[in-house]
């Protein structure tokens, strides 16, 4: 049987929907970069617009470098600020950080200069050199209304969960695997290793090379944690870049460790930190994992054994296991109670699956459409369970609360609801990310209403840090770093007390 498996066709369309960051030159990378909505990837309400600082900062430092406005970052605590997100309802959490906006600028200038830009674009054409190893998690930009972040989520699909169908063709089996806590354990000098070589990163003379954009990137990375080698800031697109580098890297060893082995029966589809290596032969399959296990030990890295998979069939495990339940399970009712607590039982058995994403953002629309909603505390009670155990869906469980509240007749009772629904979420160990939505619902009826994220507190006017400025020399940037400018007011003050779909939905276009 002919196979063809070096490759996968790429579709292709005569209007392009989208494009790939390393397609783009260094000017159209920097602008990409210093986007908001790449500088920040965690959903948060519209009226935060990071753009509000990016942009000043960004006409302050020119072409000049940040050092000469500022001491040694490194030096300082809290240069970052951390939002963390919970993740499983207990005591589990993903921090996400808002990278100080000096340091990301100037990241950013670095990065795009003409020559490292150019630097990194041949070194990821060397990473992707054998087609047997295909990543599809570089950063995109979409070239219509959708958000970039729609781009990627597509991406995924199309390039991992549809490319994995179609692979059924020409492989029997597949295995999955991913890393244990990636961007907390990637080794910032590797960055360098990956750009340069680890020869030349390692001698003396490359370690003391500061036009080196690799040493540049390493030191921007520890300034931003107090000179920590381990672990990279997760949260914004040009770090995913960076993790991209590591990985890439790795990608290239694998190659050549397996082209030396003689094994060349095999596809491997990458997304970050996720494979899939498709095989005709289990035992292939296992010296692929092995030597993958090497590569990545190597760069401080290893792989989730609780993630690993042993030969699975192609096609059925392609799909994810939440989908696959929710596909063949009942997955709506006209009883808007019943749909709910369908969702509710899913949830319970995949918390925090896009699967449920997707169910709660049709719900969302379903109770727009109703003409009479009954049960409507009932109704909201569900939904706060559904968010309490799968918090990744509150963004979009909170503008099912907000609908279901719109239909109490008094604002007494709002309020009251808003109280018990906040009680209730407040058991969360770290949940200022559930916070920031919290007070998106609760800001209409009462702006007053006290919470602990800062975020929060800059919402009610209030003054507060988000990241050290300590270390900063330069009055005129100093005043440009003021975080209150984040709030764009006018934004807060025209929403609606029910969140729309454009505000949480990545399917949703801008407006």
């Amino acid at each position: 049987m002919a196979k063809a498996k070096n490759s996968l066709k790429k579709r292709t369309s005569t209007t392009p929907t989208e494009k790939s960051v390393l397609e783009m030159t260094a000017k159209q990378a920097r602008t990409f970069f210093l986007k908001p909505e790449s500088y920040c990837r965690v959903d948060l309400p519209p009226y935060f617009d990071f753009g509000r600082v990016l942009s000043p900062v960004t006409t302050f430092l020119g072409t000049k470098t940040l050092s000469a406005s500022s001491s040694k970052p490194r030096d300082h605590k809290a240069v970052n600020y951390t939002i963390y997100s919970n993740k499983d309802g207990r005591y589990a959490w993903r921090p996400f950080q808002l990278i100080h906006p000096a340091i990301y600028v100037d990241l950013t200038n670095q990065i795009t200069e003409a020559a490292a830009w150019g630097h990194i674009k041949s070194q990821f054409a060397n990473f992707s050199k054998d087609p047997k190893i295909r990543c599809l998690s570089v950063p995109r930009t979409s070239l219509t209304k959708r958000k970039d972040q729609a781009s990627q989520v597509l991406k995924w699909w199309q390039g991992i969960e549809q490319a994995s169908i179609e692979m059924a063709l020409d492989y029997n089996y597949v295995y999955h695997a991913d890393i244990t806590d990636c961007y907390g354990s990637i080794y910032t000098h590797s960055v360098a290793w990956a750009l340069h070589t680890k020869k030349t990163a390692q001698s003396k003379a490359g370690k003391n090379d500061k036009s080196l954009i690799g040493n540049a990137i390493d030191g921007r990375l520890q300034d931003m944690q107090q000179g920590q080698t381990n672990g990279i800031p997760q949260g914004s697109v040009l770090v995913d870049l960076i993790a991209e580098i590591v990985l890439g890297y790795a990608d290239r060893e694998l190659s050549e460790r397996l082209q030396t082995l003689g094994i060349t029966d095999f596809q491997i589809l990458r997304y970050r930190d996720d494979y899939r290596i498709f095989v005709n032969s289990p035992q292939i399959g296992e010296q692929i994992l092995k030597v993958l296990t090497e590569v990545l030990l190597e760069l401080g890295l290893k792989l989730n054994a609780s993630k690993t998979t042993t030969a699975q069939a192609v096609i059925s495990s392609s799909i994810k296991t939440d989908k696959k339940q929710w596909m063949r399970g009942r997955q709506d009712d006209e009883n808007l109670q019943k749909h709910l607590l369908l969702i509710h039982c899913h949830s319970t058995d995949f918390p925090n699956a896009g699967s449920v994403l997707a169910a709660l953002d049709t719900f969302y629309q379903s109770i727009g459409k109703a003409k009479l909603i009954r049960n409507v505390m009932q109704l909201a009670s569900i939904t706060v369970d559904i968010g309490f155990n799968s918090p990744r869906s509150f963004p979009v469980c909170a503008a099912i609360i907000s609908r279901l509240l719109s239909k109490l007749e008094t604002k007494t009772a709002k309020l009251e609801a808003l109280s018990r629904v906040r009680n209730k979420l407040a058991q969360l160990p770290n949940n200022g990310h559930l916070e920031v939505w919290q007070q998106r619902l609760s800001y209409h009826f009462d702006p007053k209403v006290v919470y602990s994220e800062r975020l929060c507190t800059l919402v009610s006017g209030k003054s507060t840090d988000l990241w050290s400025n300590l270390w900063i020399t330069d009055k005129t940037l100093k005043a440009a770093l003021d975080p209150s400018k984040i709030v764009n007011r006018n934004k807060l003050k025209s929403l609606k007390p029910v969140v729309r779909r454009a505000e949480f939905s990545l399917f949703c276009p801008y407006e």
